[in-house]
């Protein structure tokens, strides 16, 4: 199992929280648009092929509003 396995899982978790599709191509597509990322980017870190680095995860918990600290714990 990877090590960023539970940084994925929260990644989803806000994106399910906030009512984002759970539709692959429509998730990364929103994804995608949330933070300014090529699609592909959005799909290798939706996917768990990509680990998110430091200045994403800092985006994405400025904008779920949520400590940066709470994405990479298990």
């Amino acid at each position: 199992m990877p090590m960023h396995t539970h940084i994925l899982e929260n990644i989803h978790a806000l994106l399910d929280f906030n009512n984002v599709s759970k539709e692959k191509n429509e998730r990364v597509k929103i994804f995608s648009q949330l933070f300014s990322l090529p699609l592909q980017t959005s799909e290798n870190v939706l996917n768990g092929e990509q680990v998110p680095n430091k200045k994403l995860l800092k985006q994405i918990a400025d904008k779920f509003e949520v400590d940066a600290l709470w994405l990479l714990e298990n």
